[in-house]
């Protein structure tokens, strides 16, 4: 499962409030809202928190919060 700032991150920027549970294998743009700015926006936030540089190819291929979560969670070590 994801970490506390990664789910603060990722409600943050798609607006998801507080009463949504989010689970690793929701879809990020299907059932969060997350569009091509917003995935861009998540990534260059969670690549400042984790001090990491995720691949452009995280943009194109992720499609669920635990597909970004195993992304960060293997650059961040």
């Amino acid at each position: 499962m994801f970490d506390a700032r990664f789910e603060a991150i990722l409600r943050s920027v798609a607006e998801i409030t507080e009463d949504l549970v989010i689970t690793s294998e929701q879809n990020l743009r299907n059932e969060l809202g997350v569009d091509s700015l917003k995935l861009m926006d998540l990534i260059v936030n969670l690549e400042s928190e984790y001090s990491i540089e995720l691949s452009d190819d995280v943009s194109a291929n992720v499609a669920t919060v635990e597909e970004l979560w195993l992304a960060v969670s293997r650059e961040a070590g």
